[in-house]
């Protein structure tokens, strides 16, 4: 396991996971699973990473027991895999597992977009179309992933549909963590178009507007995995 960042340059560290999360936590388990969880997820911890239970231990505060526990937790999310004679590694991501994954987006993201544009109300869309216009806008440095998760809760009603964003924000995340530091979305403008369909109750093109951009996101995950592969 690679040296830990100190957050000095802006990134999160596995401290200030621990920080964040341990008030949260009961058990030694509790935290161990979170803190690991987390760092896996954002890509703190990398795909293909030696994860040594001494270390993490020793980083998170805990004894070798809890952190056993949990990676054998997080073996069976598929977040980890053990190997002989080299233990816990954070798993990588093949291709056929991307196209499955965009596979199973499309399938929930259009369901929860069309049972949310059946619920639109006037002050729904505003926020909408107001959220879609800073998305494919300039950014402030460090507010894309907000006002990213806060555009999808809006389209896609989180609080009437909880169970739904509840699975396409997993989703996202087994993605996402193999993509830090690369910039697959970048050119990609097309949240200002599906917030006006959607606000204007244009169910059949907001849907074709999400497939495509779901499409064209999953050539790019694609390539940039390839990429990473040296291949």
């Amino acid at each position: 396991m690679g040296p830990e960042p100190d957050g000095s340059d802006g990134r999160t560290s596995l401290a200030d996971i621990v920080g964040r999360v341990a008030a949260g936590t009961r058990t030694a388990g509790e935290l161990s699973y979170a803190v690991i969880r987390e760092g896996i997820i954002t890509g703190l911890l990398a795909p293909g990473e030696h994860l040594r239970q001494e270390d993490l231990a020793e980083r998170i505060g805990v004894s070798r027991i809890p952190v056993r526990t949990a990676l054998m937790q997080l073996e069976s999310e598929g977040l980890v895999s053990f190997h002989p004679h080299r233990g816990a590694v954070v798993r990588t991501l093949t291709v056929e597992q991307v196209r499955e994954i965009y596979q199973l987006r499309e399938l929930v993201e259009v369901h929860a977009l069309r049972a949310s544009i059946a619920r639109m109300t006037s002050a729904r869309a505003a926020r909408l179309r107001e959220l879609g216009e800073l998305l494919d806008g300039p950014h402030e440095r460090g507010t894309l992933h907000e006002q990213r998760t806060a555009f999808y809760r809006e389209l896609y009603d989180a609080e009437d549909n909880p169970f739904a964003i509840g699975i396409i924000e997993d989703l996202r995340n087994v993605v996402n963590r193999y993509l830090v530091g690369r910039h697959v979305a970048h050119g990609l403008r097309y949240h200002r178009e599906l917030a006006r369909l959607a606000a204007r109750g244009d169910a059949d093109g907001a849907e074709r507007t999400l497939r495509g951009y779901l499409d064209e996101y999953r050539r790019r995950v694609i390539e940039a995995l390839a990429d990473g592969d040296g291949t």
